[in-house]
Parts: C-alpha cells; structure tokens; sequence
C-alpha cells in the first residue's frame, strides 16, 4: 500500500504522526473506454483553447478561481499547499462524540489510518481509548485541493478515517418530492410486512456479497467477442397489489425454508 496522505491527528496537546490508506481498490473496477463508432479507435482528449481553437498542453493547464465574469486568478499547487489551514498536514480533532452519533448519510470516503514513524504507542492508546469508550474523533483535515470535516473510528486493531460531507453540502430530505404525509394501512398489510420482514432477518456479512453488475458485463463482453446470443434482461415483477405482493413473499420464504428442510439429517451424538 502507498499512503494517500501522511501528518498527524493532533487533540489537545497531544500529537500522533500516521499516514492514510485508501481503503477502496478502485482498480478492480470495470473500465469503459470512449470509442470512434467507425474504427473503434479510443479516442484522445484533447484541451482546447476555445478562442485560439489550439490544444493547450498539460505543462501549460494552470487552476484559476472565477472571481467576476471573465476574470480569473490563478493558483499553483505550492501555494494551495501553503494555505494556512490548521488541517493542512494535521486531523485537527476537536472532540469525541459517541460513535452512534454521527449520521452516515454524511460519510463520503474511507481510509485506513496507520501508525507514522514513532507513533506506534501513542496510536496504540488512542485506539483503545475509543474502543472502550465507544467514542469516536471528530475533526477536519485538507486533503486534495479541500478541507473535510472527518471521523476517526475503531475498526479491529486499526484506525479508520472517514471523510464527510459538510452539513450545508447535504440536500434536505423534505425537499424530496412524492413523499406521503400519511398513508392509510390496514392492519393486516402492516402485520404481514413485519413478518416477512422479521423472516428475512440476517446477520450483515458483506464478505459473503460480491458486484452482480461487474459479473454481468465480464458475460455480456464474452458473449459479444464469441459472438454468442447476448443474455437476456431479468423481467420485472409486476404485482401492483401490496396486500397480494406481501402474501406471496410470505408464501415463497415459507416454502424455502421447507425445501432446506428436506433432506436435513440430524446430527448424531459423539461416542
């Protein structure tokens, strides 16, 4: 693993160097490639200037902020990297709220937070000390060209950093349209629902989920290079009735546990 990130997390007085890992291999993703129709030659971005029509290249790409219409100032990386940010090289945390608290719909992304050369003890103490407390640390930290607002957790033997979103980043859930206010159930909906709901129960192991999508585009690419028939779209399910659509779950759960019923032989005792 390279570290994306290297400085310290830094509460009260005290300082521990670490370095940040990202925890998402995004490599193991599918990649699409934009082609010309015709040729099926990728085709090459290119920067425009749109008043000359020339290609500008890369050593000549500078960042600009649009400061009034049509004017900028522009920026270099080492003066970004010289903003007097508490969180520029440091996670500035500023409390511990309880783990519970902080909501995931904030969470954006992952990191898993090492130990930095001479840090190992003081590491150490603060991982313990959140995972007795059930505590986590709330703070910030600049990372790519932003500040984040960031958690720090527990996570085994490990520190893990989750970036966040901004509450003023975060879009209302009132504003979502079609919401009902009030929707009349009857009683027997509701009690279905809470059994079939209740039949499904699962103990969450998301080592035991892989990407069904990744899965379907590796066969839908082989059977198009072997020129086979491509497969075929799953249908949708069309049951508009909720009080029906919940009895036949019912039905189905029921029936699936009856068939790993069958041929179940009881274990015999030892000796």
């Amino acid at each position: 693993m390279r570290p994306a990130w290297l400085g310290t997390i830094a509460f009260g007085l005290v300082s521990v160097p670490v370095k940040l890992y990202a925890v998402v291999e995004s490599s193991q993703e599918v990649a699409f490639h934009l082609l010309d129709r015709k040729t099926l030659t990728p085709i090459k971005e290119v920067r425009v200037n749109p008043k000359t029509g020339d290609e500008v290249p890369w050593n000549q790409v500078v960042r600009g902020v649009e400061y009034a219409k049509g004017r900028y100032v522009t920026l270099t990386k080492e003066e970004l990297d010289a903003l007097p940010l508490p969180s520029a090289h440091t996670i500035d945390l500023f409390g511990f709220p309880s783990r519970g608290e902080v909501d995931p719909l904030l969470f954006d992304r992952a990191y898993y937070a090492g130990p930095g050369e001479g840090g190992q003890k003081a590491y150490g103490l603060l991982r313990e000390a959140l995972e007795k407390l059930d505590k986590v640390g709330v703070g910030k930290v600049a990372m790519r060209t932003r500040e984040h607002l960031a958690v720090l957790r527990p996570h085994g033997r490990i520190l893990v950093l989750h970036t966040l979103y901004f509450a003023d980043e975060v879009r209302e859930a009132a504003d979502v349209p079609d919401v009902p206010r009030r929707v009349t159930v009857h009683a027997n909906e509701r009690r279905m629902a809470e059994q079939l709901v209740s039949s499904m129960a699962i103990a969450f192991e998301p080592d035991q989920y892989r990407s069904e999508y990744k899965k379907a585009l590796n066969a839908l690419v082989r059977a198009k290079r072997e020129h086979k028939p491509l497969p075929e779209a799953r249908p949708e399910a069309k049951i508009v009735d909720l009080q029906e659509a919940l009895r036949r779950s019912l039905e189905e759960r029921g029936a699936g546990r009856g068939r790993r019923r069958v041929g179940h032989k009881p274990m015999k005792a030892a000796g």
